[in-house]
């Protein structure tokens, strides 16, 4: 088995969980990193919690958390903020090696309706961002981001081309991360 040695990563997320499940699909394969902790201030899909039930026995699933508890993030070397839409508390920022995808490329568009506001400024291109998180919001060191040309005036299609984006490049970035 390849994870001897390997970091040990656990995952936030808010919404239905689809770069969390590419990510656990293609790290299943891969064994790039061992999964402690997943913890959602939500319901988890149905689809996280049956792949998770299936080739993850081991990882601890939290859904509809309030507040997040430090220890749930026991042997936790990277915590990856993937869709979680409420502000870290300082306790966590301060205590774990906290990363977090942002949907636009930083240091423009920080928040929410990020490919809103690119459309309504005309913005040439769109992309994510993987950042270190700190206290101030999506503010911290950036790690990497990806961009493509925007090539349509239309918000859920340019939703649709961003999240494929996510999807094909995440877990590679995420993987370099880890191992540098």
């Amino acid at each position: 088995m390849k994870l001897n040695n390997h970091k040990k990563v656990s995952f936030l997320i808010s919404g239905s969980g689809s770069n969390l499940l590419k990510i656990l699909k293609k790290n299943h394969i891969n064994k790039d990193f061992k999964v402690i902790t997943i913890i959602s201030n939500n319901n988890i899909s149905t689809k996280i919690k049956s792949y998770v039930g299936k080739f993850y026995k081991d990882v601890l699933v939290k859904e509809y958390q309030k507040t997040l508890q430090k220890e749930n993030f026991n042997n936790t070397d990277i915590i990856f903020s993937v869709g979680y839409m409420k502000v870290i508390e300082k306790r966590i920022i301060n205590n774990f090696d906290v990363i977090n995808l942002h949907p636009s490329i930083l240091p423009n568009y920080k928040g929410l309706m990020t490919q809103k506001r690119m459309l309504i400024n005309n913005e040439k291109y769109y992309g994510f961002t993987i950042h270190k998180v700190s206290p101030e919001l999506d503010d911290g060191q950036i790690i990497s981001n990806k961009t493509k040309k925007i090539n349509t005036k239309n918000e859920s299609e340019l939703m649709k081309k961003h999240k494929s984006l996510e999807h094909q490049f995440v877990y590679k970035q995420l993987v370099n991360y880890l191992f540098n």
